[in-house]
């Protein structure tokens, strides 16, 4: 069970998620917390803060402050509680000073401090799970989750943590108990704390439940489940009540942000469904992700906003041994996120995220040719198992987008998703127009 920064943040949500556990406490469940809402902002802030010489005492005096409310409110007279509380924020603001002093920071150093908002918000769950009569028991999951040391976005190592679990929360769940282990945060095999990449919770559970051959995997969040739309742009838009593992990684990936994108991948590989569900509503059924769901009309209709089109322009480029290897791994290694490629006979062209990343392609690219960019773009997808068994939907959805000036086309894994990449100004004319005509159809419509 993963609870999302929202669903945890202040007293009213630790109480309400503990009561969410203690409902769950037969079928022996495993916690995952994030960081209450805010506060990995907040430490990113103090991050900054640390480098210019100024605020720390402050801001860890803040968060100090705005936890031990916190604990003081779910488990009144609690010195231990509170203790441990101090005792992290002293920790913090140690790392932070050393920081200040060396006048610079690693990505090493940057993880073992962004991470003290789980250390903190798994302290103040345990405690009030506790409250509801249940025997929570933190686990540090920079002890259980063992990654690589890709410091900022580590990649976690299966086969190691399975044995982690095995000697340090299965036991404790055979013994009755409920392991609390905060998400987001791993470590490599000699004990350096790393992190998983923002949003990197949902990760933690899928790897956890991976790793004890969980029944299922629950991420607790703050709206219903996944939706077939954008509901601020698809009036229509609507919970979905069962998809594919597929659909659902296209969907995480092509812009609908409720579940991370690689905590599928996980899910995947064990065949451990994942429910996504409303810690502010737990009577609320969500939506079941499982590896196959019939139906005959798409999922849902996703939008991903500001986003560069950048043109390279090199004749010859084919001829040129590795270029394409090459460029893949100059990009991979600035860290700019490469939505998607296409070459041609005279260049290639690259879709990026906008602003920082697209700054950094220009550069990364001064040397093989000329450059050129179209901004404001938006990718709209059309997402659906459905689409890989009739293609003729695909014919239906391009003659549809036809008219909202379509710059390029993205074909998904497995056929199962259809992506055009539109000015910003049609967007949300053509989400509609996909949703209207292949989602929010009624099951066994032919149209």
């Amino acid at each position: 069970m993963k609870f999302g920064g929202t669903s945890v943040a202040g007293t009213e949500g630790m109480r309400r998620v503990a009561g969410i556990v203690a409902a769950a406490r037969g079928n022996r469940p495993v916690v995952v917390t994030s960081a209450m809402a805010g506060v990995t902002d907040a430490l990113a802030g103090l991050l900054e803060t640390a480098l210019h010489g100024g605020g720390i005492e402050e801001g860890v005096a803040a968060l100090r402050e705005r936890h031990l409310e916190v604990a003081r409110a779910v488990a009144p007279g609690d010195t231990e509680l509170a203790r441990r509380v101090e005792e992290l924020c002293r920790e913090l603001r140690v790392l932070l000073r050393g920081m200040r002093l060396l006048g610079t920071t690693t990505a090493r150093s940057a993880d073992a401090a962004l991470g003290f908002g789980e250390l903190l918000a798994q302290e103040l769950l345990a405690a009030a799970l506790a409250g509801e009569g249940i025997a929570g028991r933190v686990v540090d999951a920079r002890e259980v989750i063992v990654t690589d040391d890709h410091f900022g976005a580590a990649r976690p190592d299966v086969a190691a943590t399975r044995a982690r679990c095995a000697e340090r929360v299965r036991p404790l769940v055979e013994d009755g108990m409920v392991p609390v282990l905060g998400g987001y945060l791993g470590g490599t095999p000699e004990g350096v704390p790393t992190t998983l990449g923002r949003g990197g919770s949902d990760l933690s559970a899928a790897i956890l439940g991976l790793a004890l051959g969980a029944d299922r995997v629950e991420i607790w969040t703050d709206v219903d489940g996944l939706l077939s739309g954008d509901p601020r742009v698809v009036p229509g838009a609507r919970v979905i009540p069962e998809i594919s593992f597929r659909e659902a990684s296209e969907l995480a990936f092509f812009g609908a942000r409720v579940l991370h994108p690689a905590s599928i991948d996980p899910a995947i590989q064990g065949g451990v469904s994942v429910h996504v569900r409303n810690s502010l509503a737990p009577g609320r059924p969500g939506t079941v992700i499982r590896q196959e769901v019939p139906g005959s009309r798409a999922a849902a209709v996703a939008l991903r906003r500001e986003l560069t089109l950048v043109r390279l322009r090199a004749p010859g480029w084919r001829r040129r041994r590795g270029f394409l290897e090459r460029l893949s791994q100059r990009i991979a290694g600035h860290g700019v996120e490469l939505v998607h490629a296409w070459p041609g006979p005279l260049g290639i062209e690259l879709l990026v995220p906008a602003g920082r990343a697209a700054e950094t392609l220009e550069a990364i690219l001064a040397g093989d040719g000329e450059c050129r960019f179209r901004e404001d773009l938006v990718l709209v997808s059309l997402v659906g198992e459905v689409l890989a068994h009739r293609p003729v939907l695909w014919g239906d959805a391009l003659s549809l987008a036809a008219g909202h000036g379509v710059l390029r086309v993205v074909q998904g894994e497995g056929a199962i998703s259809l992506g055009a990449v539109v000015g910003g100004a049609r967007a949300d004319e053509l989400a509609r127009a996909w949703h209207g005509r292949f989602v929010n159809v009624e099951e066994g419509d032919e149209r």
